[in-house]
């Protein structure tokens, strides 16, 4: 089955092959002018050296970007496509208050927060980068601000679930060319837990 991400494949070998080239041909291009015109510079031959060496790291400077610093735009319908799915949360009970979401921190000069939470099935623990937690009447945190929730779909899920359930965002690349460029068509590009809860008193802080 043909896949888009042939392109970025084949691209990145031409990039390859091309270094292989310079690298022969600026070998050949010297040995030449020694033998021929007795000389070790010439101007000339140096312009052009920076010229196909110019040309080298600029494809592979660009293609890098493509291809592993990828950033897109999640409301750009060309490139991506997306999906929410709204699940109820399970309360975890035991010794103390019971609670939807337990928060553990690392407490460190590079600090780092994961949630754990349950739903149907299934324990999911998330890095802060992936997730936040939106309690009170704000159905949506300040952090989930990045990405494109609908607003009136929370409100609706607040009165379902009685504003205990996560939303879960799904982006997915497209296959099309532009993604197979960065070698993304049909892969994940991101995935993010809206986590919902009553009030504070359901969040528990763990280590």
């Amino acid at each position: 089955m043909f896949s888009w991400n042939i392109i970025g494949i084949l691209t990145w070998v031409a990039i390859i092959l091309y270094l292989v080239f310079i690298i022969q041909n600026i070998r050949r291009r010297r040995i030449k002018m020694i033998i021929k015109q007795h000389k070790h510079f010439s101007w000339a031959n140096f312009i052009l050296n920076i010229v196909e060496v110019v040309i080298l790291f600029v494809a592979a400077g660009w293609m890098f970007n493509q291809t592993f610093m990828d950033n897109p735009d999640l409301e750009d319908a060309s490139r991506i496509t997306s999906s929410v799915k709204y699940e109820p949360l399970i309360m975890k009970t035991g010794v103390g208050n019971s609670s939807y979401v337990t928060i553990d921190s690392a407490k460190k000069r590079y600090g780092s927060q994961s949630y754990t939470f349950y739903k149907a099935g299934s324990k999911i623990t998330a890095s802060s980068d992936y997730a936040s937690i939106a309690y009170g009447d704000t159905a949506l945190d300040v952090n989930a601000e990045k990405i494109p929730y609908v607003k009136k779909t929370l409100k609706k899920m607040d009165k379902k679930y009685q504003r205990a359930y996560v939303a879960i965002y799904t982006a997915t690349y497209k296959k099309n060319w532009q993604n197979g460029i960065g070698m993304h068509a049909g892969h994940l590009a991101t995935r993010y837990y809206l986590i919902r809860v009553p009030d504070q008193s359901f969040i528990k802080q763990g280590k």
